[in-house]
């Protein structure tokens, strides 16, 4: 069988669908990725075939040009959760989905995964009337969600003679059962697997430690947007906290913080999955992928929550009380980084969120059930 994911060029929307990829092709399947930019090559490096479906553009520099436009400024139709109107921002499918179909046509897949962000999969399903699978990633994504998604891709539809998306034929939710807030009528529950690509770690992380540690990242799309400036606060903080800090910014310069305090280490690139294994809380922009592999650590967790899903992905975590959400300004201080390291409570949230996390069905399981399914579509075609 063949399987073609379709990706955004964004390493945490893309990032969370490689253990599927790595489960299929395990099972023997054929898998083939559609994306671009520098999700292309991190593909790869994954082990992955990939395919840059729309060369010579850098989404992550335009990405950030129209964020930066965009900041103070309402957001346009089709962006940010306002009403679908035939246009707005599709997260580079309309740019991919003239050669992923093309690819497509040629190469014949019997199933296409897709992230809600990656409607351009929904496209090539609808073409080629075969099963198309969505892989959510967090809290924030509905039906609604992926309808405006695809609104904003009317345009390439309206290319290849199509109407619009079919139904997805199943809807994967890799949150915590007791967490999550779709009411998909195809969700198919599937344990979340942190990948982050592979790297070689530092000796450090496995040397006995005298004290807390706690690792804080913005992810790799908010210091683009925002710079580290959102993690300043944490800084301060350290110099009154008797802990280890680990600043995980993805390679952004973290000069705009100022001098560092000796128990602050800075880190390259380095997957957050074995970060969090040597930590003791973590501290977090909210991005979906993020979230959920610090759910998965089974750590406390303080989610800043701004922007895009951020706050739904933080709300959610504040609700199954495994986490905090700052309320404002006066909340950013030692007292909070304290409670993170101290409070009883969120600890034992956070390991019971993490066991109900690994009971779930893997994407090893999953991957039979998806062969079904395509199977059966094929037989009925």
């Amino acid at each position: 069988m063949r399987v073609l994911f379709a990706g955004p060029p964004f390493f945490g929307l893309l990032y969370p669908m490689i253990p599927l990829a790595h489960a299929f092709r395990s099972a023997g399947h054929d898998v083939l990725v559609g994306t671009c930019g520098a999700a292309a090559q991190r593909t790869r490096e994954a082990g992955l075939l990939a395919v840059d479906c729309a060369p010579g553009i850098d989404p992550d520099a335009l990405y950030a040009e129209m964020e930066k436009r965009r900041q103070g400024k309402p957001p346009s139709p089709g962006e940010a959760g306002q009403p679908p109107k035939g246009k707005g921002f599709s997260f580079f499918s309309d740019e991919m989905a003239d050669t992923m179909l093309g690819v497509a046509e040629h190469w014949e897949p019997d199933l296409v995964v897709h992230t809600p962000n990656g409607v351009v999969g929904q496209l090539v399903a609808a073409r080629l009337e075969i099963p198309s699978v969505l892989h959510a990633v967090g809290f924030g994504h509905t039906g609604a969600h992926v309808g405006m998604m695809n609104n904003a891709l009317a345009p390439a539809y309206e290319r290849h003679g199509l109407d619009g998306p079919a139904p997805v034929a199943a809807w994967l939710d890799v949150t915590p059962p007791s967490m999550s807030r779709t009411q998909e009528p195809r969700r198919w529950s599937m344990r979340y697997v942190p990948f982050n690509g592979g790297a070689v770690l530092p000796g450090w992380l496995y040397e006995p430690r005298t004290r807390p540690c706690v690792t804080v990242t913005l992810g790799t799309v908010r210091p683009v947007v925002d710079g580290v400036s959102p993690v300043k606060w944490v800084i301060d903080a350290a110099r009154e906290t008797d802990a280890e800090f680990v600043l995980a910014l993805g390679g952004a310069d973290p000069a705009e913080l100022g001098p560092l305090p000796d128990n602050v280490r800075t880190v390259p690139w380095t997957p957050l999955g074995a970060l969090l294994a040597a930590s003791d809380a973590v501290v977090h922009h909210g991005g979906a992928g993020t979230t959920l592999t610090a759910l998965d650590s089974g750590l406390p967790q303080v989610v800043l929550g701004e922007g895009a899903d951020r706050p739904a992905n933080a709300a959610a975590v504040e609700q199954r009380g495994c986490g905090i959400v700052p309320g404002g300004p006066e909340d950013f201080s030692p007292a909070l980084v304290q409670k993170l390291l101290t409070d009883d409570g969120l600890r034992a949230n956070a390991r019971e969120t993490a066991e109900e996390m690994a009971s779930m069905p893997s994407p090893a399981e999953t991957v039979g059930r998806l062969t079904q399914l395509a199977l059966t579509a094929r037989r009925n075609r």
